[in-house]
């Protein structure tokens, strides 16, 4: 893929911070926790009962804009404990510059990796045991 020329860049920042911007103003403003709230509920989670690995982030994404690790954690610790990674790839893939040690790059830029994550704790927060793994079990 050619690289994107300076004015291109620019732009495709200025529209990336403006959706940003825009969503942690909607985390701010909007309570996902309330009941008829703004934001839709998950409809796996509706249909079947079962916590998907999606489940909680936006509620922990909600907790994390207030500074509430821990309740952030509590609702979703695989998206919070990968967001500063995806920060990294984001910034690495944006600058055109290494950001993170060959060995780590390998693993986290294979699609595989984050399939198998995804999976394992989509399936661990609905067993018998784990029940700290599912939308707000730690609370």
């Amino acid at each position: 893929m050619p690289a994107l020329s300076r004015p291109a860049m620019a732009a495709t920042a200025a529209v990336a911070a403006c959706v940003l911007l825009g969503g942690i103003w909607l985390l701010r403003a909007f309570d996902p926790n309330t009941a008829g709230s703004f934001f839709p509920s998950c409809l796996f989670h509706d249909i079947t009962g079962w916590y998907c690995p999606g489940c909680g982030i936006t509620r922990a994404l909600h907790a994390l804009v207030h500074f509430d690790l821990w309740r952030a954690v509590a609702m979703n610790a695989l998206v919070v404990l990968s967001l500063p990674l995806l920060a990294l790839m984001a910034l690495q893939g944006a600058m055109q510059r290494r950001w993170l040690p060959s060995a780590v790059q390998r693993t986290v830029f294979d699609g595989r990796w984050w399939i198998g994550a995804l999976l394992v704790f989509g399936i661990a927060r609905n067993l018998p045991g784990l029940e700290w793994l599912a939308p707000g079990g730690l609370l």
